[in-house]
């Protein structure tokens, strides 16, 4: 009788187990792009991550181990620098009289005064700082532009100038009394007589993969100041925190590089804590952008209908004297909206006002509208889009705060549209500079850019799957692994000929390899987010002057060698403010060093990293790059566009002290 029930236990057990197989399965075959068998790896799994015992060491460099620390969003040293309920629009008043309505691809005319006529011209992305324009149309009520962006301007009869000279006209001018840009997500097929149509079309079967990203915000920052926004992706879209998230490089651009090329913008070199690896750009503006590895390439390529908006005047891959994109990288892109806003050759005082301040409005919201516009167009179409917003937190951490509802709305407006969507909300790194990024907590947060992540409805439920995300959220990552998790959506849908991208990272969607520590991840150790011991030292102890004078020594090298620098710079010399200094556990006799150290002239504030033979005395500079604490503006106005600016302080400064802004 035993054996009987023995027999019918196994049967019984056997059946549920290909019942379960048969669900995954399922899954698995509506996305096979991400269908990897985990069978003989989920036991490997382990609920801690990033071990730090000893004989994982294997390279024999200084802190080749990780040990991640649990930041505390609300450190009294930071959270007590910061304006919880900062609106810069709290007593704002809308200056702006709209005279003209984009609704559903037609123009409108508001401002029905019989000597007034508008005009309208579609305004064509060339390249990132040239634009086409279309054209001026009189405005009619129900015009439809058939394109992204539109200009709209107004004018009326005045001194007997007829209402009826085009902008183009030089009378224009005396008439004019109103400009604005409107932008859209223009589709050919859509019928403008009913919007009831597109809520019909059948929705694609690949979901699609939305990156949102706010410059400058911390993984601390996101979760002290955007609590509504960040309950609802973790409870209606289940998304996933990866607190861990570490930045590459100093600033947007390496880390823009490394998220959207997969790129290794800057060289590191060989230390004691580096194996050392090189640029892989072959100039300082790592041209080509148009091989393909470029994330919104790969998409168009898989037929995805792509889009990408950016608020800044330079955009991200052309920072610096590098001119970016010379045809158009995606099938929406609103850089003529930027350029014809902010750029110098296309914008004017008034028309800049009036976009934003005018309306009471941070420059993200147009941005917004257009990712709104394309999700309501488009829902039979897979979608990938990119949306940088550089603006709203660069400057200020408080300025996120006001936003919380805003996002918060808009996740909730579009929960269904979203809900067969990767999405991918971040930034590129924290706060750089400002009163909070001289403490503690604010050095670490500059370092780790938030990170949080959802997944398709449909894969919501495949908890073998979650398990692997889950597992890797608590690991270390960079914009590398981001960059390659992107690859892994795509590639089953791109043609079979594509090139293969040379990836630095691992996808989020399967075990991460181990051990996982900052120069396995390309992460230069002046970035690093691992938590290594160290001991504050008294101010100016030897050696942090002598440590001092080194990296200015590395400052003056770079000024001097750098073409757009070397004859506008003042040579740098090492302040008489205290220079302090943080010593890290080492064995034997080197020892590592963060200093903390002012420049003369200008008293500007950086930090870098050194080590120093206690042996022979010789001290060596380990940080590629060394960052500036405080804000440079002013004092770095005469190199506004050099990759080096914060070194700078200009030459005319020390007889010219008029102010001036970047």
């Amino acid at each position: 009788m035993q054996r009987i029930y023995l027999i019918i236990i196994a049967l019984v057990v056997t059946i549920l187990i290909f019942s379960v197989f048969d669900n995954v399965n399922s899954v698995g075959n509506a996305f096979n792009f991400i269908k990897p068998d985990y069978s003989h790896i989920l036991p490997q799994l382990q609920p801690i991550v990033n071990q730090s015992s000893a004989d994982q060491n294997k390279t024999g460099l200084l802190f080749d181990i990780c040990i991640l620390k649990e930041l505390d969003p609300w450190e009294h040293e930071i959270d007590k620098l910061l304006n919880h309920t900062y609106d810069p629009f709290d007593s704002c008043n809308q200056t702006v009289e709209v005279a003209t309505k984009l609704e559903n691809g037609k123009l409108y005319l508001l401002d029905r005064r019989d000597n007034v006529q508008c005009w309208w011209q579609c305004l064509f992305p060339k390249d990132d700082y040239h634009l086409t324009q279309g054209g001026w149309n009189k405005l009619a009520n129900g015009s439809v532009p058939e394109c992204d962006v539109i200009e709209t301007t107004c004018g009326k009869k005045h001194n007997n100038v007829t209402i009826d000279v085009t902008p183009n006209d030089s009378r224009y001018n005396a008439t004019m009394f109103y400009e604005f840009v409107h932008a859209q997500t223009y589709r050919r097929d859509f019928d403008h007589s009913s919007v009831k149509n597109v809520s019909e079309m059948p929705q694609p079967v690949r979901p699609d993969v939305h990156i949102i990203l706010i410059d400058s915000v911390s993984h601390s920052q996101f979760v002290r100041a955007m609590p509504k926004t960040r309950h609802y992706l973790l409870e209606h879209f289940e998304a996933v925190q990866f607190p861990h998230l570490n930045k590459v490089g100093i600033n947007s651009r390496p880390n823009g590089f490394a998220l959207l090329m997969g790129k290794i913008v800057h060289n590191s070199k060989k230390s004691p804590v580096s194996r050392g690896y090189s640029s892989e750009c072959h100039n300082i503006c790592c041209y080509p952008l148009d091989n393909g590895e470029f994330i919104g390439h790969q998409y168009r390529e898989a037929n995805y209908t792509t889009l990408m908006s950016e608020d800044y005047i330079d955009p991200i891959f052309a920072a610096g004297k590098c001119r970016g994109f010379n045809y158009t990288p995606v099938d929406h892109y609103m850089r003529p909206y930027q350029l014809r806003v902010d750029h110098q050759n296309y914008t004017s005082y008034k028309l800049r006002q009036d976009i934003y301040n005018g309306m009471c409005r941070d420059s993200y919201v147009p941005q917004i509208e257009y990712l709104q516009d394309l999700l309501d167009k488009f829902p039979d179409k897979p979608k990938f889009t990119i949306t940088w917003m550089t603006h709203l937190a660069h400057n200020d951490n408080n300025m996120l705060f006001h936003t919380d509802e805003h996002f918060y709305n808009f996740f909730k407006r579009n929960s269904k549209k979203l809900a067969n969507s990767y999405l991918f909300i971040m930034a590129d790194h924290g706060i750089r500079y400002g009163i909070t990024r001289f403490t503690a907590a604010g050095e670490r947060e500059d370092n780790n850019p938030f990170f949080i992540m959802s997944l398709p409805a449909s894969l919501r439920g495949n908890d073998e799957f979650r398990n692997v995300v889950r597992n890797n959220s608590r690991q270390l990552i960079s914009q590398y692994d981001v960059y390659a998790t992107l690859v892994d959506i795509v590639t089953p849908f791109r043609p079979q000929n594509s090139s293969q991208r040379v990836l630095h990272g691992a996808s989020l969607f399967k075990p991460l390899p181990q051990p996982r520590s900052c120069d396995r991840l390309k992460i230069p150790f002046e970035y690093c987010t691992c938590d290594y011991p160290t001991t504050k030292l008294p101010d100016d102890i030897a050696p942090g002057r002598e440590a001092g004078d080194a990296l200015v020594k590395a400052m003056n090298d770079v000024i001097s060698t750098t073409m757009d620098l070397k004859d506008i710079c003042e040579t740098l010399t090492l302040s008489q403010a205290p220079v302090s200094v943080e010593s890290f556990e080492t064995p034997g006799d080197l020892a590592i060093f963060k200093v903390i150290y002012k420049v003369s002239p200008g008293e500007g504030h950086f930090v870098g990293h050194v080590s120093h033979n206690s042996a022979t005395g010789e001290i060596t500079v380990l940080s590629s790059r060394l960052p500036r604490l405080d804000a440079y503006a002013v004092t770095a106005h005469c190199a506004p566009r050099s990759e080096f600016a914060a070194y700078c302080y200009c030459r005319e400064q020390l007889q010219n002290t008029s102010k001036f802004s970047l």
